[in-house]
């Protein structure tokens, strides 16, 4: 379980605990001071507002808080048998392994036809084609339309009247890239059908790349770490980070890796590192690929924007299994504090 989610549960459990524990018999005052004027001469006096007093929670309600802040401490500690920048990667992790992974879009019609909106993924890169298809199943619609959206504004960026194929199920098209898009966009695709004119819509992201993953480095060992250096053309200076999965060579998932800094223009390394135990006793060569690059917003109203890779994926050399140290990992001091928390609301020793 990724850390924030388990942090998103923590805050749940902590609210509920509040409200139940909360002293029955004690009454809160909210003073509201707001400054005077010199002129008025008798000052308002203050309001209080008494506060509800907490419902009291039967033994069966405390043994079910107690039982979850139990599971809670459980997989927190479990969670924290790894380093936040390396987590062990199953084949279950499907959004792990596949981060710019598209939901297929659905409109069930009359009598059974369907009509679906089916794209390769959901993030492009300029100088990419926006590649999509209409799917249709038993039914044979009139006047395909598609058009490609700001989502912000709704300025119509892109559009096309779509041919079916052959065997006229399908209705595929792109939308050839732009580097003046930049942003979220909406695909919009219009069709007459049994009478009534019908509308498939979805989301997507289309960015021209603020910075390119080259290739990669040396790895080297540090401690019970697989350092391996990514090397990076930045063409936009900022907090940078990058996520990536760490596979044996042939292609079976061992990590997911992170790295976060503050680039500035031009060629830039971020090491990722690969914690000893999540190897699994892999010594390599290994495969690094399924790149996620990130410029994280400077402010809450930016959009985070997105770099891409020169290559799908790169090789890691094989290094000396030896050369890594067998240190566990230790948890810094607010980490303890949480998990002996948890434990304390759970009632352990």
């Amino acid at each position: 379980m990724q850390k924030k989610v388990l942090f998103t549960l923590l805050l749940v459990l902590l609210a509920l605990a509040a409200f139940w524990f909360w002293p029955k018999n004690e009454t809160a005052t909210v003073a509201v001071d707001k400054p005077q004027p010199e002129a008025i001469a008798e000052p308002r006096q203050t309001p209080v507002v008494p506060a509800v007093a907490p419902v009291p929670m039967d033994q069966y309600q405390q043994e079910e808080l107690k039982q979850s802040f139990s599971l809670l401490s459980q997989a927190y500690a479990a969670d924290l048998s790894y380093p936040s920048y390396s987590r062990p990667l199953t084949s279950a992790d499907h959004q792990l392994l596949n981060p710019n992974y598209f939901d297929t879009v659905a409109l069930p019609l009359e009598g059974g036809a369907s009509a679906s909106l089916v794209l390769p993924k959901y993030r492009f890169t300029y100088p990419e084609p926006v590649v999509f298809s209409l799917v249709m199943e038993s039914l044979s619609p009139q006047q395909v339309k598609a058009e490609l959206r700001e989502q912000q504004s709704g300025k119509v960026l892109a559009q096309a009247d779509l041919t079916a194929t052959p065997d006229s199920t399908e209705w595929p098209h792109q939308f050839d890239g732009s580097e003046n898009w930049d942003g979220a966009m909406e695909l919009v695709v219009l069709f007459e059908a049994q009478g009534k004119t019908q509308q498939l819509q979805t989301g997507l992201d289309y960015s021209y790349p603020v910075a390119t993953i080259t290739g990669i480095g040396s790895s080297s060992s540090r401690g019970s770490d697989l350092v391996i250096p990514v090397n990076l053309d930045v063409k936009k200076a900022g907090m940078y980070r990058l996520r990536a999965n760490l596979f044996t060579e042939n292609k079976q998932p061992l990590a997911v890796l992170t790295a976060e800094g503050k680039l500035t223009e031009g060629s830039a390394i971020l090491d990722l590192k690969a914690f000893k135990q999540v190897l699994q006793q892999q010594a390599g060569p290994y495969w690094l690929g399924t790149f996620v690059l990130e410029l994280r917003s400077a402010m809450p109203a930016e959009a985070t924007r997105y770099g891409d890779s020169k290559e799908p994926g790169f090789v890691v050399e094989a290094i000396n299994f030896d050369q890594l140290s067998d240190e566990p990992f230790v948890l810094n001091d607010e980490e303890k504090q949480r998990l002996e928390f948890l434990k304390q609301m759970a009632g352990e020793k």
